[in-house]
């Protein structure tokens, strides 16, 4: 429990900083959860000791299910063939790299 709460103030802040880069296309808030499933996928087969603190306290607070479905839906909204492609490359590159990540 410590290393997550050690952890989490990190991965936020990491998040804070990257969510800066976000313009029409949140390509921000793509990469952190692109960047965070390859990383959760190395520290679940390499760092399992320090799981807790890197996967669930870094990592789960870096990157964000919440504010990327919010993005889908006001693109849905504003630009529908950019919702598509954010939908889809988050929902399929996500658990591919998530799985490469345990390769690595």
């Amino acid at each position: 429990m410590i290393g997550i709460i050690l952890g989490a103030p990190i991965g936020a802040l990491l998040r804070f900083w990257m969510s800066k880069w976000n313009g029409h296309f949140p390509i921000a808030t793509l990469l952190i959860n692109l960047i965070g499933a390859f990383l959760i996928g190395i520290v679940s087969v390499h760092f399992k000791e320090w799981y807790l603190f890197l996967a669930i306290g870094i990592l789960g607070s870096f990157t964000t299910f919440s504010t990327m479905n919010v993005e889908i839906v006001k693109l849905y909204h504003s630009n529908r063939r950019y919702c598509y492609y954010y939908f889809g490359l988050s929902y399929v590159l996500g658990p591919i790299l998530c799985w490469i990540g345990t390769m690595f």
